[in-house]
């Protein structure tokens, strides 16, 4: 079942999962801002698990096909966007089938795709944010309400790099959101050191190999100016920062989301060191981060 408001959903557009849950609302809201500042339509969409009914029938009452409920879901989503956004560009769309494969196939063609964060009643979409954000074909934001309060100036934009090509994608959605909504942008590099020169399996009380210490830092922060230099030139008003820090990357960048208003990161890295410390970390911020983060691809 799809109903339309205004454009066509062919073209690039920013779709958002609705669920009917308060979260699913705040990302809606987060996602027409997102289309608005890049003149794109937004797609409201609302999947219906499928029944297994041994007697299912094309004419089956909308009551129990879960369309009654799609109709009233999406209206007021879509309410509640124009009572902010009211000259985005809507199309609403209810599907019957399972929630991460709907709206992973509806990533096939889009910008962006947004969904709430798992709430206290764990609603549908939140609990299945991972897998969404591991299986999507685009960018995808999971949207919960930042701890930091705004205080007149922007909050910062976060992202973490490491070695990975997907570092690069990072840091181009990095730069290129935190330019829209005018923020500063904090660039982060972290890697627990100990781990590479000596300490890492003596808990702390191996011999330290400080010239490799020095070495393996100078190293990093050459590879991190190299990664933020071209994207600086591109974007010369932008407002960059350079964090470099001891400590992993999950706990490390879950810390600076509680003074951010979105942490961007790959969703797995390459290479030995991406893949034992970069891996997990999009997942563990899903869960954990205290703003949205967006997972690039």
């Amino acid at each position: 079942m799809t109903t339309a408001a205004n454009q066509p959903a062919s073209q690039s557009t920013v779709v958002v999962g609705i669920d009917g849950s308060d979260t699913a609302l705040g990302a809606a809201r987060w996602a027409a801002e997102f289309a608005t500042r890049h003149a794109l339509p937004l797609t409201l969409l609302h999947a219906i698990p499928k029944l297994h009914w041994d007697f299912a029938s094309a004419d089956a009452p909308a009551e129990l096909d879960g369309s009654t409920h799609a109709d009233g879901v999406l209206v007021a989503a879509e309410t509640a966007v124009r009572s902010t956004y009211p000259d985005v560009a809507i199309h609403t769309t209810a599907v019957k089938g399972s929630v991460a494969t709907t709206l992973v196939d509806a990533s096939d063609d889009a910008r962006l795709l947004v969904v709430g964060a798992a709430a206290a009643d764990h609603r549908a979409l939140g609990s299945h944010a991972v897998r969404i954000a591991h299986r999507a074909l685009c960018p995808v934001v999971i949207w919960r309400q930042p701890v930091a309060k705004r205080t007149g100036k922007p909050l910062p934009v976060v992202v973490g790099v490491d070695e990975s090509e997907q570092s690069t994608r990072a840091l181009a959605e990095a730069f290129d959101i935190a330019g829209t909504l005018h923020a500063p942008l904090t660039v982060v590099h972290m890697w627990e050191i100990g781990a590479a020169v000596g300490m890492g399996d003596l808990g702390g009380e191996g011999p330290m190999d400080w010239q490799l210490l020095d070495v393996l830092q100078t190293q990093q922060r050459q590879r991190m100016d190299e990664l933020v230099e071209p994207f600086a030139s591109k974007y010369r008003n932008a407002h960059v920062s350079k964090v470099f820090q001891d400590i992993s990357p999950a706990k490390g960048l879950t810390d600076l989301s509680r003074e951010a208003q979105l942490v961007v990161v790959g969703s797995h890295g390459r290479g030995k060191l991406a893949d034992s410390l970069f891996g997990s970390v999009s997942q563990n911020l899903i869960h954990h981060a205290e703003c949205p983060v967006l997972v690039v691809r």
